[in-house]
C-alpha cells in the first residue's frame, strides 16, 4: 500500500461540481483505500492504496461520476513527490498564498517568451517533472501571468502552496 494524495479539479468551485468531503471520504473508504482523510473543501484526500496512478485516478474519478453525476480530473502524487512539490522550487520563504503549484501528467513545454510578456514584476515560475510552480506577490486572481499559463497547460490543477505543504504533510504522517 502506498501513502498517496488526490488532487482533484474543479471541486467546490463556484457551485460546480459539488462533492461533499464526508461523501468523498466515504466513497474513497468504498473502494478500498486505507487510512482516508481529506483537507479543505477543493477535493483533496490522502490515502494508502495498492495499484498504479492511472488505474487509481480511473476509479476515482468513475466513482465520483457514478455518485455525484460529474467526472473531475483526478491527479494523484505520491507522499514523496508532495514533499518536492512543497520544497522542491526556488521561491523559498515566499508567502504561501503568492506560490502556487501547478499538477499535470506530464512535465510541459512552454512558451517562455509569451510568458515573459504576460508577467508582472515580480512573478517568476519554475518547471519540474510532472508541474509548474509559479510566484505571483500579486495574488493568482488577476495575474495575466496566471491566465497566460493557464492556457498553455493541458489538463490540470493547481493548490497554493500553504495546502501543497499541508497535503505533503498529511501525506507523511
Amino acid at each position: 500500500m502506498t501513502r498517496r494524495v488526490a488532487l482533484l479539479r474543479g471541486v467546490n468551485v463556484g457551485g460546480a461540481g459539488k462533492l461533499p468531503m464526508a461523501g468523498f471520504r466515504a466513497l474513497l473508504e468504498g473502494l478500498g483505500f486505507a487510512r482516508v482523510e481529506t483537507l479543505i473543501q477543493s477535493g483533496n484526500a490522502v490515502f494508502e492504496a495498492a495499484g498504479e496512478a492511472a488505474e487509481l485516478e480511473a476509479a476515482i474519478r468513475d466513482a465520483i461520476s457514478r455518485q455525484y453525476g460529474f467526472a473531475p480530473e483526478v491527479f494523484l502524487r505520491t507522499a514523496s513527490q508532495m514533499a518536492e512539490a512543497a520544497a522542491g522550487h526556488p521561491f523559498a520563504g515566499a508567502e504561501g498564498k503568492a506560490v502556487h503549484v501547478f499538477f499535470l501528467r506530464e512535465t510541459p513545454v512552454l512558451d517562455e517568451a509569451a510568458l515573459r510578456l504576460a508577467a508582472a514584476p515580480g512573478d517568476a515560475w519554475a518547471v519540474a517533472p510532472g508541474r509548474v510552480t509559479v510566484f505571483l506577490p500579486a495574488g493568482i486572481g488577476r495575474s495575466k501571468l496566471a491566465e497566460r499559463l493557464m492556457r498553455q497547460l493541458p489538463a490540470h490543477t493547481a493548490r497554493n502552496l500553504n495546502t501543497v505543504a499541508k497535503l505533503a504533510a498529511m501525506a507523511a504522517d
